[in-house]
């Protein structure tokens, strides 16, 4: 239950990134007056005369120490979108160490117990001889046969829902899309795009820094020359994660 586990702890990390941005956007420079920063002061055990900044929107009114800057990108239009960013690369990385590591937990046992009867990919592995010499170090060979297998996974990397189903078919689940169907409501055809979008989204984000190609509409592109994404998009897809 490793995998399982470690999976819920890294999507809390994507739902906190995204209550984060809630609790921040569209914060506003504010000044309340003498009577709150005398009681800001006290309650943060400052001097009387300390200056300090402050800053409110419709959930939140700060107030903060002079020595800690207020980061410029809290009071600026979409200035905390990138908390949206991260959560959608914590979510989809959360997708990958998932089936990583539950390959890794169990697909020795797959194997062991299905033998040649096992899954066609697992019986068509192929090494190389870089792949058998960095092998020679396993002296187990439970670990060793482990480690074969999961060589065809080396990345680690799940790049599209077809990854995932072909993972979910080596570990004996055969009807992978259908079975979440059935705990979530949501059909294969509206699920696997959302993924997909999500992933591709990522790709962008790692490596290009979410800024827009030749291909982008003018109308998705916020006031910061990146690709605009909204709060209802992360969320969305990171739910479907």
């Amino acid at each position: 239950m490793r995998a399982y586990d470690h999976a819920i702890q890294n999507f809390a990390v994507a739902e906190h990134l995204l209550q984060l941005h809630q609790l921040l956007r569209e914060l506003q420079r504010y000044e309340p007056g003498k009577e709150f920063e005398l009681a800001v002061c006290q309650r943060l055990e400052l001097k009387p005369e300390s200056a300090l900044h402050h800053a409110k929107n419709h959930h939140l009114l700060c107030g903060i120490s002079a020595t800690l800057p207020l980061p410029s990108c809290l009071l600026v239009k979409e200035g905390m979108d990138f908390l949206l960013q991260q959560a959608v690369l914590v979510a989809s990385s959360a997708i990958e160490s998932y089936f990583w590591d539950t390959l890794r937990e169990n697909t020795l046992t797959v194997i062991k117990a299905k033998g040649r009867k096992a899954d066609p990919s697992l019986r068509a592995i192929t090494l190389t001889v870089d792949d058998y010499l960095s092998l020679e170090g396993y002296a187990d060979p439970d670990e060793r046969l482990r480690e074969i297998i999961l060589k065809r996974f080396e990345s680690g990397t799940i790049y599209d829902f077809k990854k995932i189903e072909e993972i979910a078919t080596i570990l004996t689940v055969r009807n992978f899309w259908g079975e979440v169907e059935k705990e979530i409501g949501l059909k294969p055809s509206e699920l696997q795009p959302r993924l997909n979008t999500m992933i591709n989204r990522r790709n962008k984000i790692t490596h290009r820094a979410d800024h827009p190609d030749k291909d982008t509409n003018p109308e998705e592109i916020d006031s910061h020359g990146l690709r605009a994404m909204s709060h209802a998009w992360a969320s969305t897809h990171v739910t479907a994660a």
